[in-house]
């Protein structure tokens, strides 16, 4: 019995592509392009804003999660990680040979995706660095620290998956990216439609509810960790990796 069970089967098959997908980011002159701008950008800021705040690592850790930078990052790097998941494979003509393997196409889209979600955890944990640098001086509130990133991998994972659905539904690279930066976009937006109404107002607390920009300066960034995010953000990104998986199950038959 070398087959073993389906499930394992898909396990492996996952675990498999997995494994390509995320080494394929450290082969990549995108990937390094990324992350030297990543690094450059956050490290330029650490050092702005410490000195600016004269060593207060409240005011700190307040400005370097709130930025524009910050933000930039955030939502421009999940498109830029992404754009080649389904866009290269199609325009390449590989995608027929991946299809090949036996893997479904819910274990494709959730092979990439994972490869790309840890590629992105793995830029943020860099910044972890200075901070942990911190500690020899001063106290380091490490509960805010770690609620941020901990919205940063859900907010990522939503991302993300956008990204994942943006280039399983065409085969340009910028097409995909755009898409996806685009949604990002809005989605980031839904915090200035707040605007247009009033204290109390239910639609109010939808859009409160919605916004990642409302999310982290009313609780990751005070520390607040609410598990409703975690269902919020975690539906959403299954809701697009189905989108990227029925794209993929239709472009089989093109």
């Amino acid at each position: 019995m070398n087959g073993g069970t389906p499930l394992a089967g898909g396990l492996r098959r996952l675990g498999a592509l997995y494994r390509r997908e995320l080494l394929s980011f450290f082969v990549s002159p995108i990937a390094y392009i990324v992350l030297f701008v990543f690094l450059l950008m956050n490290g330029v800021a650490f050092y702005f804003f410490l000195r600016a705040g004269r060593g207060s690592v409240e005011l700190l850790i307040s400005w370097q999660y709130s930025s524009v930078i910050f933000w930039f990052l955030t939502l421009l790097v999940p498109p830029l990680l992404t754009m080649r998941a389904f866009a290269e494979e199609h325009r390449s003509a590989t995608f027929e040979l991946l299809a090949t393997t036996g893997a479904a196409d819910a274990t494709l889209v959730a092979g990439k995706f994972l490869a790309a979600w840890t590629f992105f955890l793995l830029l943020w944990l860099a910044l972890l660095v200075p901070y942990a640098m911190l500690e020899w001086s001063c106290d380091l509130d490490w509960g805010i620290v770690l609620a941020v990133h901990g919205g940063l991998a859900l907010a990522g994972a939503l991302f993300t998956a956008i990204g994942i659905c943006a280039s399983s539904f065409t085969r340009n690279q910028l097409v995909a990216a755009s898409t996806a930066m685009i949604a990002n976009l809005l989605i980031f937006f839904l915090n200035y439609f707040r605007l247009l109404y009033e204290a109390g107002d239910c639609e109010l607390r939808v859009f409160d509810y919605l916004s990642p920009l409302s999310h982290f300066m009313n609780d990751f960034a005070i520390g607040i960790f609410d598990a409703r995010y975690v269902v919020l953000y975690g539906s959403l990104t299954c809701f697009f990796l189905f989108l990227a998986a029925k794209a993929l199950e239709r472009r089989r038959w093109w």
